[in-house]
């Protein structure tokens, strides 16, 4: 996982752990970012499907499977009546909830989706089960779905309550699930949402956020990632960028699978919205960055855009090299943020080591300077040696070749070099940090 951190006076985040986020911290503000993959499927048809008609004139009942297939396949093609023929009457309460989901899978409009149930259920509870009969239980299931102009797969798992109908099970409620884990959660499952798309680039914002807005952020800054990203790498990216931005900080931590306080200082976070590297990628924006200037959720949308761009969930990069270009690119764009990033370095620091990985992890004592080593790294290489070669050295790094081996391939230098280079751009910039 990638995040950005916060700094005391702008917004960002780096990546920690399973690369299944890219965060970026807020030292500088607030920020994240991350990235896991569910595998695609080749297939042109819709994952959803409903079963056949029985000839007889009261269908025979169908299995939960199917039943639940036929529900998700009527909320995909914006079927009302067929929706709501496979969603429970008996409670009050869920019947808004129902209405809220399908008004969702009209507004995401997936170009394909698949329900799976696994076969694991849980106990309902005494009160529940006398609200909804002796047959109601709970099945885990898993949603595959992918939006138009995705080349991968987004899944997520879920806990549907189901109750026995005249053809078969009816859905009665998704929130009777286990509260022991905390799985991360669609966005779109969470609440109501807009979404708003401006060419490769789609926001989807939870309620009281300003989508247009959103929209012109991740707009500019899928074209300012685009430009400055060293040649290499933008030749590999798609342009395509999905930006979400929840409703409340809760829900952000709901996306993320994590307790609020796990990323109450991080901007934003970059992840593939599956149990692997290879899914389709988010950018998943803390909504507590609105009240920040748009130069700074600039620079934070840049740096996780990069994120997006090189797939950095999945690099073998060291994160010093992850983290390093994202923000890199970003300050190339907003060069104007640079005096923030020198500010969080100690006077005459000079390290013996590049940042270890270990550094960046998300409310680290000294997370934000790891991101400016991070970056200042980049910067040298990029001043020795030009932008191309910056980008052939990070997919060296990526590939999995030592620092020694990627910078005499690509840099014609040792690694020694590329470490005088780096502690020569720190003592320059904590020289011409301010007072």
């Amino acid at each position: 996982m990638t995040a950005r951190v916060l700094v005391p006076h702008m917004s960002r985040a780096g990546r920690p752990g399973p690369i299944v986020g890219l965060v970026t911290l807020l030292a500088l503000g607030l920020g994240s970012c991350a990235v896991p993959e569910p595998s695609p499927d080749p297939s042109p048809t819709p994952l959803v499907s409903s079963p056949a008609s029985s000839p007889a004139s009261t269908p025979a009942p169908v299995d939960a499977q199917t039943s639940m297939a036929r529900l998700f396949a009527a909320g995909v093609a914006g079927d009302r009546a067929g929706w709501d023929a496979g969603v429970a009457t008996r409670d009050a309460a869920f019947a808004v909830r129902s209405a809220l989901l399908f008004d969702n899978l009209r507004i995401l409009a997936p170009a394909r989706l698949r329900v799976r149930l696994s076969g694991a259920e849980q106990p309902l509870g005494p009160v529940r089960r006398a609200d909804l009969g002796p047959g109601a239980r709970v099945v885990q299931a898993r949603l595959v779905w992918r939006l138009r102009g995705e080349r991968a797969d987004a899944s997520a798992t879920v806990w549907l309550t189901l109750v026995p109908g005249p053809h078969g099970d009816v859905l009665a409620g998704t929130d009777d699930g286990t509260t022991l884990d905390t799985p991360a959660t669609p966005l779109w499952w969470l609440a109501g949402v807009t979404r708003v798309s401006r060419g490769d680039v789609t926001v989807l914002v939870g309620p009281g956020q300003d989508a247009a807005r959103w929209a012109a952020l991740a707009r500019r800054a899928a074209a300012d990632a685009h430009d400055d990203l060293p040649r290499p790498l933008r030749d590999r990216w798609d342009g395509h960028l999905l930006v979400e931005v929840p409703g409340s900080e809760a829900d952000f931590a709901r996306v993320l699978g994590a307790a609020p306080s796990a990323y109450a200082t991080t901007a934003a976070v970059t992840r593939p919205e599956g149990p692997t590297t290879g899914a389709a990628v988010r950018v998943v924006v803390n909504p507590a960055t609105a009240e920040d200037s748009d130069a700074e959720l600039g620079t934070t949308l840049v740096h996780e855009t990069v994120h997006v761009a090189t797939r950095s969930a999945g690099s073998d990069a060291p994160l010093w090299a992850v983290e390093g270009l994202a923000e890199h690119v970003a300050l190339q764009a907003h060069p104007d943020q640079r005096r923030d990033e020198r500010a969080v370095l100690s006077a005459g620091e000079r390290p013996r080591r590049l940042p270890a990985d270990a550094s960046f992890t998300a409310g680290g004592k000294d997370v934000t300077a790891a991101y400016a080593q991070a970056w200042l790294v980049c910067l040298a290489v990029d001043e020795h040696r030009g932008g191309s070669d910056l980008g052939r050295f990070y997919l060296a790094l990526d590939d999995g070749r030592s620092v020694e081996a990627a910078a005499r391939a690509t840099l014609g230098v040792d690694d020694a070099v590329v470490l005088r280079w780096w502690r020569d751009a720190l003592r320059q910039a904590t020289a011409d940090r301010p007072g």
